[in-house]
């Protein structure tokens, strides 16, 4: 039979770069992502509803530079949307309005109001103080003064025709009795008779009393408004002309002439606030008080899109309530909260708003009531301050509820493909908010595009991080580090993190100008030995005896079969003995493992497939009577995976034919019913697993690992073991059956391996039929 033997060509990897980073420029490349690139053109392109992108793929790929580059691109292709101005509702003061200028209007809004603001509180006093004023006010005041003392005379002459007299009091305009002609305050004085006159003569002038007193009070009400109206009509002019600026300024502005209009109307009518303030200055009570009131003309730029070209792209990397939606600032006043309009914030959808709004999945998941409210805004489209889900619930607000803003952002979410499977499956509202899914592919094929671009994405990586150029060899030393992170040598990993770090570190120690080839095998050597203590303390254990691990001769039952460890980020193999035993009975295989709970489904199932082979194998000419239980010795934890399937059925056997197999030879692969060999992962693991073992153990050149022949594109393996197999020191042999296995680890014919098993089955088939008589 024909062994297939990897040869030591097969393990070089002819990597060759005719130039250094140094001789390229930097840009941003992403190699096979045409999968995600489709996807951002149709997101980017769909202005819909529920048209946000997912962007799904593993840490490190590169997903947030590669939706930062795209959105940059289609940003610039838009006008900058308006920027958002908060004000004082004067008709609703606990409901800011909010009002929307095109971009960089809006802090020269802000300002020159507060400029008009601070004319207002220097000037508006002095048209009060003028001559002219208070010769108007005068006047107002004399005549309505004599109106009220004609009015006060009708009413005197009026009640004396009743008896009573009229005195203003404290208490206001009081009637009293007339006795002999004299006006009698102190009721007491008064005869029964007297007192009862007086109560009738209040009863029959009480309408026309009250009437005098309605007529008093008219004219007080109509002195304060044509005070009022004086003070507007003496304002007017002088505000106009402080206004007068601020609206030729915005004067093709139609929406911002509007609000100007308003605002000035507002001042007018609360002009006195303006006067007062001139005279508070000694008195820090009152002037706080009135500076307050005057904040409330004043404007709070909440958006400020001035300084950005295309649509805002922002990235939030720590969302909460407040960062996304904004909220209120309060002040503590004599136990009270306090705020007013000018006290609102900004979150990230409104400085998104008109563009991108960049989020993580895994952030924004963390409270699950953010998550709801996330959705609501988008769903409905309108940005609410200051809602609170912490308690499940709105919690009660102090003070504002500021009118909601309408919400046009498109949102990308990165993260990774599980989570997007799991929000697809179990929140109905996900699917229908992110429509498009941008997935990047981990692992590509190697073509001669990555070759020629390799250099300029190193090149961006060092330029971006401010490191050494690295050399041609350096670079070759980098592809090969991806390539064997795919585990495939037709692949390469596009995980840029991990290269990335491996350039930090190199151009630390290196003490050349380029970053070569020895130091990113140095840095390299030196991350996998921070990492692996407990490998290295698993092989002394091996090589103390305290874990067995035979290599040597042939035994029979026994086969070493390969596993792969996972501990955080550090992957490595261990050789386990893999031993049978078989005798007469009608359980066939007995997996130890399942029996003790220690194996996994997948195990399970391996098991149970070797039980098909056997049967179909050996089982068409007589009933297999056999018990044969098979385990992992010195493995005390979980048992998963089938790649153990081929070197557990090479045990069955052996120990069933009663034949030695060799120890120096260990096995990975599974099987299927028929016999052949399927591919497993973890192989390079797992060959250089057995290879260290045998290092330590003595390399006699008889060593070796036997793996399906369809994992042989998975041999990436450390130049050390390369040159064992140049040297012919350790051997790898490729498989496509069990026969073949056989063949190498019995070193017999595979028809007398399976003709000394079945006389061994037919033997345990006939005592059993002898002892099922016997009883």
């Amino acid at each position: 039979m024909k062994i297939k033997k990897v040869l030591y060509e097969d393990l070089i990897l002819n990597i060759n770069f005719d130039k250094s980073t140094k001789d390229v420029q930097p840009k941003p490349v992403f190699f096979g992502q045409e999968r995600v690139e489709e996807a951002f053109k149709t997101g980017l392109k769909v202005k819909k509803e529920g048209y946000n992108i997912y962007v799904a793929g593993p840490d490190g790929i590169g997903r947030t530079i590669y939706t930062k580059n795209k959105l940059e691109e289609e940003a610039l292709k838009y006008p900058v949307p308006d920027d958002v101005i908060y004000y004082y509702d004067f008709e609703n003061p606990f409901r800011p309005k909010f009002l929307r200028v095109k971009a960089g209007l809006g802090k020269i809004l802000v300002s020159l109001v507060d400029e008009v603001l601070n004319i207002l509180k220097r000037e508006v006093y002095k048209i009060f103080e003028s001559k002219e004023y208070e010769d108007e006010e005068a006047n107002i005041l004399r005549t309505i003064d004599e109106k009220r003392e004609k009015l006060f005379e009708s009413l005197r002459d009026e009640a004396q025709k009743y008896n009573l007299g009229v005195i203003i009091t404290p208490r206001g305009i009081e009637l009293f009795p007339i006795v002999n002609g004299r006006i009698i305050t102190n009721l007491k004085a008064l005869s029964e008779k007297q007192f009862e006159e007086y109560q009738e003569n209040l009863d029959k002038f009480d309408s026309k009393f009250r009437d005098y007193i309605r007529q008093l009070r008219e004219l007080d009400h109509q002195v304060e408004d044509l005070l009022k109206s004086l003070k507007v009509k003496v304002s007017k002019f002088k505000i106009d002309s402080i206004y007068y600026k601020l609206e030729k300024t915005f004067e093709n502005e139609p929406q911002i002439l509007n609000f100007i209009e308003y605002h000035k109307r507002n001042v007018i009518e609360n002009i006195d606030v303006f006067i007062e303030i001139r005279y508070a200055e000694k008195n820090p009570f009152i002037l706080k008080s009135l500076e307050k009131e005057i904040e409330s003309f004043q404007l709070n730029l909440i958006v400020d899109n001035s300084s950005i070209k295309g649509v805002p792209i922002i990235i939030e990397t720590n969302p909460s309530f407040k960062n996304l939606f904004g909220g209120i600032t309060y002040q503590a006043e004599l136990g009270i909260l306090y705020a007013n309009h000018k006290n609102i914030f900004a979150g990230s959808f409104h400085r998104a708003n008109g563009g991108f709004l960049i989020l993580y999945i895994k952030d924004l998941l963390k409270n699950i009531f953010l998550w709801e409210a996330f959705k609501k805004a988008i769903i409905n489209k309108e940005i609410y301050i200051n809602q609170d889900y912490t308690l499940g619930f709105y919690s009660l607000q102090v003070g504002l509820d500021p009118e909601p803003i309408p919400l046009d952002v498109k949102v990308i979410l990165i993260g990774d493909s599980f989570t997007y499977d799991l929000l697809a499956e179990y929140d109905p509202d996900f699917k229908k908010i992110f429509k498009i899914k941008a997935e990047f592919n981990p692992t590509v094929k190697i073509n001669d595009e990555i070759l020629d671009k390799f250099p300029v994405l190193v090149k961006n990586i060092v330029s971006s991080e401010s490191l050494k150029d690295v050399s041609k060899e350096g670079l070759q030393e980098l592809l090969k580090f991806s390539i064997y992170q795919s585990g495939s040598k037709e692949k390469v990993n596009l995980n840029f993190s991990l290269i990335t770090d491996i350039l930090r570190e190199a151009s630390a120690i290196s003490d050349s100008q380029l970053i070569q080839q020895e130091d990113v095998k140095s840095v390299i050597k030196n991350k996998l030995f921070r990492e692996n203590l407990i490998e290295e303390k698993i092989f002394e254990l091996i090589n103390e005896g305290k874990i067995i691990i035979d290599i040597d001769n042939k035994k029979v039952g026994q086969v070493n079969g390969l596993s792969v460890y996972e501990i955080g980020n550090l992957s490595f193999g261990k050789p386990t003995r893999i031993t049978a035993s078989a005798y007469i009975g009608e359980k066939g295989i007995i997996n130890i493992e399942r029996e003790v709970e220690l194996s996994g489904p997948i195990h399970d199932k391996g098991v149970l497939i070797l039980s098909g082979y056997l049967g179909k194998k050996y089982g068409t000419d007589f009933p297999l009577a056999l018990n044969c239980s098979i385990t992992f010795e010195q493995s005390y934890g979980e048992v998963e995976g089938d790649s153990a399937s081929l070197a557990e059925l090479i045990a069955i056997l052996s120990e069933i034919g009663d034949i030695p197999v060799r120890q120096n030879i260990a096995v990975t692969g599974s099987v299927d019913q028929h016999g052949n060999v399927q591919p497993v992962g973890g192989i390079k693991e797992k060959v250089e697993g057995f290879f260290k073992i045998c290092k330590i153990k003595g390399l006699t050149g008889k060593e070796g690992v036997i793996i399906p022949l369809r994992n042989k594109d998975n041999l990436l393996l450390d130049e050390e073991l390369i040159q064992a197999v140049r040297d012919d020191k350790f051997s790898i042999f490729l498989v496509e059956n069990v026969d073949e296995a056989i063949f190498i680890l019995s070193e017999l014919d595979p028809l007398d391996f399976h003709r000394k098993v079945k006389l061994r089955l037919e033997e345990f088939y006939k005592n059993s039929t002898k002892m099922f008589k016997s009883k």
